[in-house]
Parts: structure tokens; sequence; C-alpha cells
């Protein structure tokens, strides 16, 4: 009998003699035994594909998790939505009395469900027919297909076959050994060549003989190969004690290089980072930053560029490690791969990195922006000579040389990373860089610190001289990262929802949603709790059942949608978010203080702005009342006082240190706090697509400001990017609405810059009333100057008349042969207007007598000259006296817009239209054009004589 003529039973009866036995030993042996007994054929791949169904690359994702199977076997099964057999489906991680001990576990509770309909004979579906029939519900396009293969399986099998089914569906047999068990059991070379192959069918096909070693195999261009790990340390004299101490590495002969960091874009940004030495006693070891992303391998094979990613599943240890084809990448980033990669044949691994083209910078983990990539192990080849040119058993030294010669760097695309060249080279005095040689724990220490405060995830530090090992962390690379260490703030946060926990935990409260509170009024108790957490590890089983115990009582079930949370938590209700049960009364409740990963991130899933990444329960917090907890508004001061982390002290020893930090952009530098914001404090009511809350938030705090994340009366300042929004309209309630740029204004000049009415989304009356002599219905500022923008969105403020007449009328008025007709009478009075306020704004006076003005002010249509006698002829015999005084200067408008624009009184010679040397008694009639003459004489008796502002010298 083949392998795939084997029963499935028979497979089944060895998955469930391997889960009840407890001898590790006893489950090799009998793995061995059904390899000798049932493979005779020596094909191994459809068995071994079905033990290990993690591993298998040959077929794609079901795309099936608990919640989505559950629905698909209701269906599958015909049973209605409402029944108790469907909702037990759904609800398979909840206990209660009708559960039973299976609760938690989703394969247990479909296995009873099954039971009642399937029975316990067996359908005699074989090994064959199952890899047939999950190729078909892995490759379905449509839910239905998904079913039908469903429904055949469960004609074909019985409740515990569908049980172990389910499993291989979901990847996790729980089996109780580990792979590399199973995969020394199977062939003592079979771990070896997976890692550098990640193909477990060419395991099963090369290795079909247990008594005959197999070559140890190089890496190969399109198949990905198991990354190299870093071991875990304490803290930065730990780390180099191990190195210190270590012994001398052993050459293995086919390892891959681990070499260099690149930075590549999703959509055109990013750069190259290659890694960083230090020498210790004749031993030089790389320190370099550990960079946050996702870990990436790059095939390339002449024009072909494949991208594999590793995700950790954690089913073993090490870590499970699954490498998907992600050809999405490639029409951003094989061109600059093709171009910039000298070499035709080689892999590249390392870490896909968000950049954030706006702050230029590298945005946190897990962000939805440009993407740029850092990569390592370069691998040289000639096109046909892929085993005997490989570069894996070179030393990282030797690797980064020839990194340098393979790789042509392209500025803000792709950079190298090496000690004294590359992205270092181009640091500025002074500037601390991404990677060094350290000749001392203090330096690593030092250079420790630095990532924490510039956010980064730690740092590593490897030995120069090592060669790479696939699926190793044995020591040789060794990484610190702030998560390892009591770095973070203890947070005092309240319980105010559960989850139902899996396996042993199911059935039972293990997780908890935890809140922080509304910061209530002096002297009062909290009213309200945001959403804040998910948290579940860091108490042993009989700390976390002491409090499930006391809880019990106060847990109510949550029946989403049909019944709302209750009104004294505001939450997001977004599905990850989403307890099983509420505590339905906070003063019941109990404190817990968490403990986390130093940095935050901006939160979409629970209500409050920030929350942790891994967060942990430190201790439970008896000795405080459930009104003690902490309080959301103190937790975002604390972010946004220690750059975006709970570090309330950035010390973690007695030195100071002052090397300059160490900043994420192009130009770095060390950053002053400036209070410009002082008593602000910002509501946004939306942002623009160019900027997050979070980065406006900081901008406000780092300045002196506060912000508040409701409209409530403390909020001094509400912004917004658009007149769009319900938010917005409820903001009109409240007052002015300014737009985002007079934030970004006042950041960039270093000051509170005076809100002018181009600032203005949203006018009040109040402030209508207050800016009457400054502006006009339109916003227009009688006395600032507009460029182009100014007047775009000075125009965007007044509607437009729908009436078609209206604008006729306006067309052949001014426009009758699309030509302006300019109506100077009416913009000359615009100027006189304007420069009245100029004159009383400087300090001066606006007089309609003309024997008490220092200056008379002659407004002209341009083109028109006009002399002292026409002026003289505009006035009676009495004023003409006036007008021939000494102490009475008769200027061109031209002159007081000068002395506006220089802000100091100009000598009035040159702008004079009094002759040279005048009698006071003279005076003659001149004919002149009365229209003119009307518009002149309307302009003086209006704008009328006025003395000049005091920065001009008090002339009145």
């Amino acid at each position: 009998m083949t392998t795939e003529q084997t029963k499935f039973s028979v497979l089944c009866s060895l998955f469930t003699w391997t889960q009840r036995s407890k001898s590790a030993a006893k489950k090799r042996a009998k793995f061995r035994k059904f390899l000798d007994a049932f493979c005779i054929d020596r094909n191994f791949f459809p068995a071994v594909r079905l033990i290990l169904p993690n591993l298998d690359r040959e077929r794609g994702s079901y795309g099936l998790k608990e919640s989505v199977l559950a629905t698909s076997l209701i269906d599958a099964l015909g049973i209605s939505r409402d029944s108790p057999d469907a909702l037990r489906l759904v609800n398979w991680r909840k206990g209660g009395a009708a559960t039973g001990a299976t609760a938690g576990n989703f394969a247990l509770v479909a296995a009873e469900v099954l039971h009642r309909r399937q029975g316990t004979a067996s359908g005699g579906l074989t090994i064959r027919e199952l890899n047939e029939l999950l190729d078909r519900l892995a490759s379905g396009e449509n839910r239905a297909e998904k079913i039908l293969v469903l429904s055949t399986l469960i004609q074909k099998t019985n409740a515990q076959e569908m049980k172990w089914i389910i499993m291989i569906i979901l990847k996790d047999l729980k089996l109780g050994i580990s792979e590399k068990s199973i995969f020394h059991e199977f062939h003592p070379d079979a771990e070896d060549l997976f890692n550098v192959t990640c193909d477990l069918k060419l395991v099963c096909e090369k290795l079909r003989d247990r008594n005959q070693r197999h070559k140890r195999q190089d890496i190969e261009v399109g198949k990905a190969v198991r990354p190299q790990l870093a071991k875990r340390v304490a803290n930065a004299t730990e780390a180099w004690k191990k190195v210190y101490f270590a012994n001398p590495l052993i050459s293995v002969t086919y390892a891959p290089t681990k070499a260099l960091v690149i930075h590549i874009p999703f959509h055109g940004y990013g750069t190259w980072r290659l890694r960083t030495y230090c020498n210790l006693h004749g031993k030089e070891v790389v320190v370099e930053c550990k960079f946050d992303g996702d870990r990436i391998q790059i095939h390339k094979n002449g024009t072909e560029i494949q991208f594999f990613s590793r995700q950790g599943i954690l089913v073993s240890t090490p870590p499970s490690l699954n490498f998907i084809d992600h050809s999405e990448y490639a029409h951003a980033m094989s061109e600059i791969i093709i171009q910039n990669v000298l070499v035709d044949r080689c892999i590249l691994d390392g870490e896909m990195l968000v950049w954030d083209t706006s702050a230029r910078r590298f945005a946190e983990f897990g962000s939805n922006q440009e993407i740029g990539m850092y990569f390592n192990m370069p691998r040289q080849q000639e096109m046909d000579l892929i085993v005997k040119d490989s570069v894996i058993h070179q030393t990282l030294k030797e690797r980064h040389e020839i990194l340098c010669k393979i790789v042509t760097p392209m500025k803000g695309r792709l950079e190298i990373l090496v000690p004294n060249t590359g992205i270092n080279s181009h640091l500025s005095s002074g500037e601390p860089c991404w990677s060094f040689i350290a000749q001392n724990v203090d330096e690593v220490e030092r250079f420790f610190k630095e990532t924490i405060e510039n956010r980064d995830e730690g740092i590593v530090l490897k030995d120069r001289s090592s060669k790479w090992e696939p699926s190793d962390r044995s020591g040789k690379w060794l990484k610190l990262k702030p998560e390892y260490i009591q770095a973070g703030s203890d947070l005092d946060v309240l319980i105010i929802g559960g989850y139902y926990g899996s396996g042993r935990r199911g059935g039972q409260v293990a997780q908890f949603l935890v809140g922080l509170a509304e910061r209530p009024s002096p002297n009062t108790h909290p009213k309200r709790f945001i959403s804040f957490c998910r948290v579940g590890t860091g108490l042993s089983d009989e700390e976390l059942d002491v409090i499930v115990t006391k809880l019990q009582p106060y847990f109510r079930k949550y029946e989403y949608p049909k019944k709302r949370p209750p009104s004294f938590y505001q939450v997001t209700n977004h599905s990850k978010e989403r307890p099983d049960v509420w505590v339905d009364s906070p003063e019941k409740s109990i404190i817990l203080s968490i403990t986390s990963d130093i940095r935050t991130i901006e939160s979409e899933v629970f209500a409050a702005p920030y929350c942790l990444r891994f967060p942990r329960i430190d201790r439970v917090r008896y000795d405080k009342a459930w009104n003690e907890c902490l309080d959301v508004q103190s937790f975002i001061e604390l972010v946004h006082s220690s750059n975006g982390t709970t570090q309330r002290d950035t010390e973690y020893g007695s030195k100071q240190y002052s090397k300059p930090k160490r900043m994420k952009s192009s130009t770095r530098g060390e950053k002053k706090n400036i209070s410009i914001f002082t008593l602000t404090c910002a509501d946004f009511a939306n942002v623009p697509p160019s900027h997050s809350l979070e980065s406006l938030h900081k901008i406000i705090v780092e300045n002196g400001g506060t912000f508040s994340m409701n409209l409530n009366k403390s909020v001094t300042h509400c912004v917004a990017a658009d007149s769009k929004g319900f938010k917005f309209e409820a903001a009109k309630h409240h007052g002015d609405i300014i737009h985002y740029a007079w934030v970004l204004d006042c950041y960039e000049q270093k000051k509170l810059v005076c809100l002018q009415p181009k600032y203005f989304l949203f006018i009040s009356e109040l402030t209508k009333k207050k800016l009457q002599e400054e502006i006009d219905e339109f916003s227009d500022s009688f006395y600032l100057d507009l460029d182009l923008e100014d007047i775009k969105k000075l125009l965007s403020n007044i509607r437009r008349s729908e009436d078609v007449s209206t604008v006729d009328h306006y067309r052949k008025k001014y426009c009758p042969k699309n030509k302006w007709k300019g109506d100077w009478y009416f913009i000359l009075q615009l100027s006189l207007r304007r420069f009245k306020l100029e004159v009383l704004m400087g300090g001066g006076k606006v007089t309609s007598s003309l024997t008490s003005a220092t200056h008379l002010v002659i407004f002209l249509v341009p083109g028109y000259r006009i002399d002292f006698e026409q002026i003289q002829s505009s006035f009676t015999s009495l004023e003409r006296k006036f007008l021939q005084s000494k102490r009475l200067h008769i200027v061109k408008s031209q002159w007081l817009e000068d002395c506006s624009d220089s802000c100091e009184r100009l000598p009035e010679d040159s702008y004079s239209l009094k002759p040279w040397g005048i009698e006071e008694s003279t005076a003659e009639a001149w004919c002149f054009n009365i229209d003119i003459i009307y518009a002149f004489l309307t302009s003086a008796v209006t704008c009328n004589y006025g003395v000049m502002p005091r920065s001009w010298g008090h002339l009145h």
C-alpha cells in the first residue's frame, strides 16, 4: 500500500496517540514506526505535509480562521444560525453551564457538534483524497466553493477525523512534539536542508533514505531561507560579557551571509542601510541599531525578482517561519533592485520599514505609509555557478566589502550603512551615527539609550568574523530591546471587561480589557472610563483565578450588537476591542499595574489616543481604590513629554550622557522645546491627509500647549483642515474654527502668529464684532497685504451668486470687452479707507479740518497728473491761504504708502506737489476735468488731512 492510499484514519490514530503520550522518546518512535509501516513507497510528502501543516508552502492559505470557519461549518451542515449548535460554534471561546470542558478549543467544540450528525463510522477517506480536497479548499475563490469542500469532507469522515482536519486547516495540531524532533526522526539532515530551502516537499524527496547522509546544501535563489535569529539579553553589560567570553565561532560551510542593511521604498522612497562593528581585544564586534519592521527576503535572478516574508507563528521553539510570495511589491521595488544591485543572482534578507515622506523619517511599526526596507545577506554568484561561487562562507567583514562593490547607492532611495561610509558619511559634525565600533561597555550602553530616546526597537551586537547560519539563535547574535528591561512606567489601569481564553483557559476569562479614567473635576470620582488596551500575560494561574473569582458576580455578557456597552465606558466597538463580558460596575472592579515596551503606538482599536506595545500585568493593586487609576490626560502628557514613550526617567544608571540625540530624519539634530502655545488648549475637528493627529498633538504639547480629545470649556482653539464633518459642525457652536496652517506657521516661525482672517475657517459673531474695524464682511483685512494664496482663500469665503442676471450686470459693467474697466471712484474710496486705518494704527490722527492738518494727501487716478494750481481751484479762497502755509505739506499718496512700508516718516520733498518757494498769497485758478477733480476732491475731503504716525514723528 502506498502512502497516498493509506486511510486518513490511520494518521488520526497517530495524532491521538501522540497527543496523549507524555514521553518525547515514545512520540518520536511512534512517528518513525508510522513512516516505516505506511510509507513503503518512500513517498513521504503527502503524509508529512499533514503532520507539519504550518511548513507546507505548496498549498496556499485557506483564509479560514476560527470565526470564519465556524460560519462556514454552520452553512456546510445546513443548520440555522440561531440554533444552539450554531451558537456554540460561533461562541466557542465562551464558558457557561452548557459548554462543558471543550470551551476555548474550536476543534473540540466542532467535534461535539459534528458528532451528533456524523456518528463514529469512518468514511474511508484516504490521504490522497484529503490532500486533493484541501487543495480545493485553499484554491477556492469564494465562500460557496469552500463550503462545498467542507460539506464533502463532512460526508466522507466521522467527527474524530473532522476534528483533526479542522486542526490541519488551522495549522495547529497541538501534538506536543516539536518540528525539530520530527525532522530529526525523519532524517538527520532534514532540518538543515529545510533551513536553507524552506521547502518541505524538497526535503521529503531528497532525503528518502534515512541511512544515506545528504551533502549539506547551499542556499538557492528562488527558495526562501530561514533567517538567522538573535538571542535576547537583559542589558548591555550582559551582552558585552557574552560577546567577550564567547567561544570561537565554528565555520559552517552551508551558512549564507548576513551582511547589510538596505532600505528600499514601496513608492520610491527609502534608504539602504548597512551595519556596524567593535574591536574587543582583537575581536571586532558589530553594534547596530535594530530597526522595527517585517523580515523580508528578496531573491534576484537576472530580471526576475521575488519577495518572501517571514511570519513568526509560535508553534514550537524556535518559532516556525512561513515565507509567502509577495508579488505585490514587484511593481514598486523590482526596478530599483535590478538597476542598483550589480550582480545577476543574489539573496537579500532584512526588514521592511515604513518611510514617512512628509516627516522624512521611519514611522512606527505597522504604519500604513510609504515603505522603505533595510536588507542583509548579499550572495554573489555567477549565472551558472550557484554553489561554487557563493560568498556564504565568508566573514561579515568580507561580506561588507563585497556589498560595497555590488550595490550602487541611490540617494533617498538606496543607501548603504557601513562604518565611515555610506549613509554614515553624510552625517554632519557632532551628529550621532547609525552604527559605530564600540570600544567598551559604556559605549554600548550609551548607544542603547540613544535608540530608546529615538524610539527605535533596540540594538544588535555581532562578531565581525562570524558566519551566517539559518534559523540559528545560539548567541552569535545578541539583541537588546527596551521591552526586555524595566524601563517603562507602571501604569495603574482599571479592568472594564474580559475575554474568554482558549486551550486550558477555555470557557474562562483569561484576558482583560482595561481602561483609563476621564479626568474628573476636583474632589470628585471619575464618571467615565476610556478603553486602553487588552492584557492577559504576567500573572500566574492562581493570581488570575483570584481576580476572575472576585469579578465573576459583576461580569455581564456583551450581546453585540443587540445591546450597547455600558454608558460609563467609552469604546470604539472595534472587533479587536469588543470584550466577551463587561464589568457592570466600575466601583466593584480591580486596578492592575501594567508595564510594556516603553514605545506607544497611535490607537485605532481602542478609544484612548495611544495604546501599548506588548502590555503585561506587573501586579494587582488591591491596595488602591477603583477611582485611583490613571486618567487619560495624564497618560497623554506622559507620552508627549517622553518623546512618545511611557518612560518617566530616560536614565538607567547614574551616568549622564550628553551625546546628541539621533533623529530619524535626513536633517537630524537636537530638538529644543519652545513655549509657543502657552495657555493654548487645542481640539482638532479634523486633520489633513499629510499630517496625523498624533503629529499635530505633538507640536502643540512640545511647544508649551495642551490638547483635548473632546470639545469642552477648556478648549481655547478649535482647529480643522477643512469645513467638513459632523465634528466641524459641532465646533461651530463652540466658537471660531482655525485652519491647521496656523499651528504649522506658529511652529515654523517659533512664535504665536497673530490670527489673521486667512486662518479662519469659521468666524463667530463675537469675533466678527471685534474684527469689524479690521476686516470687511468677507474677512478681508483693511490693512494687511494679501498674496495670491490669501486671495484664493478670501474668494472661497464669498458665496457666488446663482442669479444669471446679476452676473451679466457686473460683467457688462466691468468687463464689456473682457478687459478690466476701473470704477476709480470706488477704488480710491477703498484706498482711503485702508490709509485711514494705517494712520490711526500708527498713532496718527485724521481730521476733517484743513486748518489743523499738517499733511494734505492727494489721491489721483493712475495716469493723470495734477499741479498745485488745480489743487487750489478746488478750495475756497479762505482755504487757499492754508494751502500756501509752509507748515502744511501737500504730498502724493505714494508718500503715505512708502512711509507705511518702511515704518518711518520719509522726507516729503520728493513727493511734494507744492511749488518750491511759493508765497503764501499765491492763488490762481485753472481749468480742469470736473470728473477728475470731483474724484480728487472727494478723496481729499473723505480722506481728509492727517498727521503721520508716532513712529514717523508726531506732527500735529
